[in-house]
C-alpha cells in the first residue's frame, strides 16, 4: 500500500472511533464534575473557527486525527448549549407560575380578611399569665442585662444563695433563704363551692390566729406601733401585721424591706392554699366578701405598686390580671380602672386593644375616661398604614369630646400652656374639669397621674386632638359633647366602694384602715369583729382626729369629731389636754374618760343655754335698733303691730326659757 492509502486508512478509523465515542456520552447521564467555566461561550465561539478551518484542511488535502477530535467536540457543545438554554427556559417559567400564584393567593387571603372582622381572643386567654413575666428581679435583669449582674456584690450574691440540698419555692413570688421558716401559723384554704364552672375558695383562721387577728384589730384602731411589732415576732407570717410593717417602713423610706414583707405575705398563702387552688387559673376565684381573703388581695395591690414603682411594669401588668381574674365580676379592687396603665407602659398595645373589645360589654370599659384614651394611644403606637393613624386619631378626638377633663388635668400636671382657641372652649377650663362629680374626678386625677409619663412622649398627638376638637364647627361633634356632659352627670352620681377603695389604696384620699379600707356592706367573716373607733364616722379622717381615736375610742359617741370640735373649741381641747396623761397609763380608763367628757358636755350646754336666756332677757328690755335696715317712721301701722305681737311672742318664750332653766 502506499503512503497515501494508509494515512487515509488511519483518518478513517479515527472518525469512526470518535462517532464511538460520541453516542456513548449521549447514553450516559451527564455529570458535573467540576465549577461551570463562565468563559465556555466564548470557547465555543473559537472552537467554531478553528472547526471550520480543520474542516477545510481534511477535505482539501486530508487532516490530521486532532481535526477530527475538535469537530467532535463542536457537536458536543452545541447540543449541551441547547439543553442549558432549554432547562432555563424551563426555570423560568415555573418561578413565573410560582409568583402569579402566591399573588392570587394573597389578594384572595386581604379580601378575606378586609370583608370578615378580625377574631378577637376570648377574656380567658387574654386573662393567661406567662410566669417569666412574674418576676420583678428578674425583669430588673432583663432591663438591665449584664451590667447589673455585674454590679451585684459577692455579700449580696451570697444573701440570695441557697445551701447545698434546697432551693426557692413558690408559684407567685419565690422564697428567700433568709426568711423565717415555714410553719403552720393558723392560716389555711378551703373549697367554699362552684358555681357556673368557677370554683371558689376562701382562707380560714383557726382560733390562734384569731386571737393575733383581734389583737392587730385593738392595735390599729389605737395607732400602736408596738403592739404590731410584737405580733410580727411572734407571728412572721400574720398577714395584715406585714401589710402594717411594710406601711411603716415606706413611710421611713425603706422600700426594699417594705416590699420584701408584702412578698412574704404572698408566698405564705401560696404555700397554704387548698391543693386543687391554682392561682392562674381563669375558673379559680376569691371572694372579697371574705374578710379573710381581703389581705390576699392588698398584698397583691401593694405588689402590683412596689413593682410599678421599680418600673417593672410587666410585673405590675402580670399582678393586676391576677388580681381581676380572682372575681372580674365585682373586681373590688378597680382593677380596670388601672390596668390599662400598665399594659401601655409595658407596651402591650395589641392585648390592650383586644381585652378592650373583648370586655367592652362585660365591664362597660368606653364608659370610663381612661380606657377611651388608652387604646386610642395604643392603637397609635401600632398604626402600619395612614388609614389606621387617622382612626387613632379619630378615637382620640372621641375621648376627649367624651372625657374632656382628662385633658384639663394632663395639661395642668404637664404644666402645657394652651393656645388661644384651646383656652377659648368651655370644655378645657378648670371651673367645668372642678364641677365633675366626685368619682369622675377621682378616676381622673388617678389615670392622668400615672400616665403622664407616657402623654409626655405623645404631646404632639394629645394637642393636635385637642386643638381639633376645640376648633370643631360640626353640629354632630357638638351635639355629642353634650350628650356626653349629661351622661356623665347621671352615671357618675356618688361614688362606688370599690372607686373610693382604689383612691385609697393608690393614696389620692385619706385612708381609713391598711388593713381593711372601706369594708363590704355585707362582709362575711368566721368571727365576729368588735365594733372600733374605725367604723365611727369621725376622727380618722385628719390625723389630729386619728390622735383623739386612739386616745379616747369611745368620745365619738352620737356625734362626730368635726362636729363636738365645732361646737365646744376650746373646750374641747382642754379636756382632752388634761386626760392625755390618764390615758396612756392604760387603755382601760378611756370609756371613763369619755363619761366625764360627756358630764362636762352637758355642763357647757347648760351655762350656755343660762347665757342665751339671759340675753334674749336683755333685748326685751331695750329696743332693737333697725337704721341699717329701714327707717322706723317708714312702717306702717301694720308693721307696727305685727312688730309688737312678735315681741311679746318672744317675750314669752324667753320667760319660758327662763322657767326651764
Amino acid at each position: 500500500m502506499s503512503k497515501s492509502q494508509i494515512k487515509r486508512l488511519h483518518q478513517q478509523q479515527e472518525l469512526e472511533k470518535a462517532a464511538n465515542l460520541e453516542e456513548e456520552e449521549e447514553k450516559e447521564p451527564v455529570q458535573r464534575k467540576g465549577p461551570a467555566n463562565r468563559f465556555a461561550f466564548f470557547d465555543d465561539e473559537d472552537n467554531e473557527d478553528t472547526g471550520n478551518q480543520s474542516d477545510e484542511n481534511v477535505n482539501e488535502e486530508g487532516t490530521s486525527a486532532s481535526a477530527v477530535s475538535q469537530k467532535a467536540n463542536k457537536k458536543k457543545a452545541k447540543k449541551n448549549k441547547k439543553k442549558a438554554k432549554k432547562a432555563a427556559e424551563e426555570d423560568e417559567e415555573s418561578e413565573n407560575q410560582m409568583l402569579a400564584r402566591l399573588a392570587a393567593l394573597n389578594a384572595k387571603e386581604a379580601k378575606k380578611a378586609a370583608t370578615s372582622e378580625p377574631l378577637i381572643p376570648s377574656l380567658e386567654e387574654l386573662m393567661k399569665i406567662d410566669m417569666k413575666l412574674f418576676d420583678m428581679s428578674a425583669e430588673i435583669k432583663r432591663k438591665l442585662g449584664k451590667a447589673f449582674k455585674e454590679a451585684v456584690t459577692p455579700g449580696q450574691q451570697e444573701e440570695h444563695r441557697w445551701p447545698p440540698g434546697k432551693r426557692a419555692t413558690g408559684r407567685i413570688v419565690k422564697n428567700k433563704p433568709r426568711w423565717f421558716p415555714d410553719r403552720d401559723y393558723g392560716i389555711s384554704m378551703v373549697q367554699t363551692g362552684e358555681e357556673g364552672g368557677n370554683q371558689w375558695f376562701s382562707l380560714r383562721h383557726n382560733s390562734s390566729y384569731e386571737q393575733k387577728e383581734r389583737m392587730y384589730w385593738i392595735a390599729e384602731s389605737h395607732i400602736n406601733a408596738e403592739v404590731v411589732q410584737d405580733l410580727f415576732s411572734d407571728t412572721p407570717f400574720h398577714l395584715n401585721s406585714l401589710l402594717m410593717m411594710a406601711h411603716m417602713n415606706r413611710m421611713n423610706d425603706d422600700l426594699n424591706v417594705a416590699a420584701d414583707l408584702i412578698e412574704r405575705g404572698i408566698w405564705y398563702v401560696d404555700q397554704h392554699a387548698h391543693p386543687l387552688f391554682e392561682p392562674f387559673h381563669w375558673r379559680h376565684r376569691m371572694d372579697y366578701i371574705d374578710y379573710e381573703n381581703r389581705a390576699f388581695y392588698l398584698l397583691l395591690h401593694r405588689h402590683m405598686l412596689n413593682a410599678a414603682n421599680k418600673r417593672c411594669y410587666e410585673t405590675a401588668w402580670n399582678t393586676a390580671k391576677l388580681i381581676f381574674k380572682l372575681d372580674p365580676v365585682k373586681d373590688p379592687l378597680a382593677i380596670v380602672s388601672v390596668i390599662d396603665i400598665y399594659a401601655l407602659k409595658a407596651k402591650q398595645y395589641t392585648w390592650l386593644i383586644h381585652f378592650y373589645e373583648s370586655a367592652k360589654k362585660f365591664k362597660k370599659l368606653h364608659l370610663l375616661p381612661n380606657w377611651p384614651y388608652s387604646v386610642a394611644l395604643a392603637k397609635f403606637f401600632v398604626f402600619k398604614t395612614d388609614e389606621e393613624r387617622e382612626i387613632a386619631e379619630s378615637d382620640l378626638c372621641s375621648a376627649i369630646r367624651h372625657f374632656p377633663s382628662v385633658v384639663v388635668q394632663l395639661m395642668d400636671l404637664l404644666q402645657i400652656h394652651p393656645d388661644l382657641a384651646v383656652m377659648n372652649c368651655k370644655m378645657f377650663t378648670s371651673f367645668v374639669a372642678d364641677n365633675e362629680k366626685d368619682s369622675l374626678k377621682l378616676l381622673v386625677k388617678i389615670y392622668a397621674k400615672q400616665t403622664q409619663e407616657v402623654w409626655k412622649e405623645n404631646l404632639l398627638l394629645l394637642e393636635g386632638a385637642t386643638r381639633k376638637v376645640a376648633t370643631s364647627k360640626d353640629a354632630k361633634e357638638n351635639s355629642e359633647c353634650e350628650e356626653w356632659r349629661e351622661k356623665r352627670n347621671k352615671m357618675y352620681h356618688g361614688r362606688s366602694p370599690n372607686v373610693d377603695r382604689l383612691g385609697q389604696l393608690m393614696e389620692e384620699i385619706p385612708s381609713e384602715s391598711v388593713s381593711d379600707p372601706v369594708p363590704p356592706q355585707n362582709s362575711r367573716c368566721q368571727y365576729e369583729r368588735v365594733p372600733g373607733p374605725a367604723a365611727n364616722n369621725g376622727g380618722s379622717n385628719s390625723f389630729f382626729g386619728g390622735l383623739l381615736t386612739s386616745l379616747i375610742p369611745h368620745f365619738n359617741g352620737e356625734e362626730s369629731f368635726e362636729a363636738q370640735f365645732s361646737r365646744y373649741g376650746a373646750h374641747f381641747l382642754d379636756f382632752i389636754l388634761d386626760h392625755v396623761g390618764a390615758v396612756e397609763e392604760a387603755v382601760g380608763p378611756a370609756a371613763d374618760v369619755a363619761a366625764r367628757w360627756f358630764r362636762r358636755r352637758d355642763e357647757i350646754d347648760a351655762e350656755r343655754a343660762i347665757e342665751a336666756a339671759t340675753i334674749r332677757r336683755l333685748e326685751n328690755q331695750e329696743a332693737l335698733n333697725l337704721d341699717f335696715f329701714e327707717d322706723p317712721d317708714d312702717l306702717s301701722a301694720d308693721d307696727e303691730e305685727e312688730g309688737e305681737e312678735g315681741e311679746e311672742e318672744e317675750n314669752e318664750g324667753g320667760h319660758e326659757n327662763e322657767q326651764r332653766q
